[in-house]
C-alpha cells in the first residue's frame, strides 16, 4: 500500500469515527469512557432457546422446554452452570457496564416450570429502580453487563440453595444512570475548598480550607460532562454529599454516597431542581449544568435554612455541597 493510500485511509476512518461520535446523542455522550466493573454478559444455546414474546406495555410471555420437580427429567434451562443472556430487542441509549443505578420493569419466571412467579405491570407507571454492583449483586451486574437502555434482555440464572428451579429474567431496561460524574476535568477555582475523589467510586472528600467562607453564593463545576442540560423543574438522579463550614470541617451531615442502614444498599437520591423541593442555593448550584458533570457549591445561609437548625445542621450555617449529576428523568 502507497503512503499517500495509507494516509487517505487513515484520514477517511478518523472522520468516520469523529462523525460516529458526534452524531450520538448527549445521554450516550455523557457516558463516554465509563469503564466497566462488571464482566460482559455472555449467551449460551440454553437462553437462545428461549422463545419471547412481547408486545407493548404488557409483560412478555415465554416458552420454553420445562419439565416438573421431583419428575427426574432436568429442564433444560433448569442445568445450565452460569448465567445466559440474550437480548431480545436492542435499545439505542447508553449500555449498562455495572455499579450503576437502572430502572427497570421486570418479569421472573421458573426456569423449571416456566410458571410466573413475579412481574409488574411492563407499561412504565410502576418501574422498579435498583444499583446492580460487582459485589453484593455481581451474578445480576455480570448477567446485565453491556446491555442498553432501551433493550429487553431475558437473563437465567443457574439452579441454587435459594432457587431450586432455577430463575428465568425477562427485563426492560428503561434508564442507566451514570455511576458518577464524567467528563472533562477543570482546574480548581481559588475560593472553594479542595475536593479530593475515593479512586475506584468517585466519592468526595473535603480538604479543610486555610481561609474564611464567603458571604455569597459560589459555585464551580469541577467535572464538565456532554450530557444534557438541567433546567429549573427537571427531576434529576445524583449523587451529593454535604457539609457544614466550619473551623473542622469533618464528617458530612448528609450523603447519597453510604448506605442509610446496614438493611438498605447505598442508592443515588433523586430531587426535583425547583424552589419548594430543594433550598435556593441547591436549585442555583445545579441550574444550567450538564449531566456528568461534578459542581461544588457555596451556600451561604440566606440561599440554605437561614436561622433554622435543621438536624444537625446549626441555625446560619454556610453549606458547602459537592454533587455528581448522574441523569434526568424523562
Amino acid at each position: 500500500m502507497s503512503k499517500i493510500s495509507a494516509i487517505l485511509i487513515s484520514s477517511a476512518l478518523a472522520i468516520s469515527l469523529s462523525g460516529c461520535m458526534s452524531s450520538a446523542s448527549p445521554e450516550v455522550r455523557a457516558f463516554e469512557g465509563i469503564k466497566a466493573t462488571c464482566e460482559a454478559n455472555k449467551g449460551g444455546k440454553e437462553i437462545d432457546a428461549v422463545k419471547v414474546t412481547a408486545e407493548k406495555d404488557k409483560v412478555p410471555t415465554v416458552e420454553f422446554a420445562t419439565s416438573q420437580p421431583g419428575s427426574g427429567v432436568k429442564a433444560p434451562l433448569a442445568g445450565i452452570k452460569s448465567a445466559q443472556t440474550k437480548i431480545i430487542s436492542e435499545g439505542n441509549g447508553p449500555a449498562f457496564t455495572g455499579d450503576e443505578l437502572i430502572t427497570i420493569d421486570f418479569a421472573v419466571f421458573s426456569s423449571t416450570t416456566g410458571a410466573q412467579l413475579a412481574a409488574n405491570r411492563f407499561d412504565g407507571t410502576d418501574s422498579a429502580s435498583q444499583v446492580f454492583n460487582s459485589k453484593e449483586s455481581k451474578v445480576y451486574c455480570d448477567a446485565l453487563s453491556g446491555v442498553k437502555q432501551g433493550s429487553l434482555v431475558a437473563f437465567a440464572l443457574p439452579v441454587s440453595a435459594t432457587d431450586p428451579e432455577g430463575s428465568l429474567f425477562v427485563l426492560k431496561l428503561r434508564k442507566v444512570y451514570l455511576p458518577h460524574a464524567n467528563g472533562s476535568s477543570n482546574a480548581p477555582e481559588a475560593g472553594f475548598p479542595q475536593v479530593v475523589l475515593t479512586p475506584k467510586t468517585g466519592q468526595p472528600a473535603l480538604v479543610q480550607p486555610s481561609f474564611n467562607k464567603p458571604a455569597e453564593f459560589k459555585r464551580s463545576t469541577l467535572i464538565t460532562g456532554k450530557g444534557e442540560v438541567i433546567k429549573k423543574g427537571d427531576s434529576v438522579t445524583l449523587h451529593y454529599t454535604g457539609w457544614v463550614w466550619s473551623e473542622n470541617i469533618d464528617e458530612p451531615f448528609d450523603t447519597s454516597w453510604e448506605p442509610r442502614d446496614p438493611q438498605t444498599p447505598m442508592s443515588p437520591a433523586t430531587l426535583t431542581i425547583a424552589e419548594g423541593s430543594v433550598i435556593k442555593g441547591f436549585v442555583k448550584a445545579l441550574e444550567g449544568i450538564t449531566v456528568g458533570s461534578q459542581v461544588i457549591a457555596v451556600i451561604p445561609p440566606a440561599e440554605g435554612y437561614g436561622d433554622q437548625a435543621q438536624g444537625s445542621i446549626p441555625p446560619n450555617s454556610t453549606l458547602i455541597f459537592v454533587v455528581d449529576v448522574l441523569g434526568i428523568n424523562k
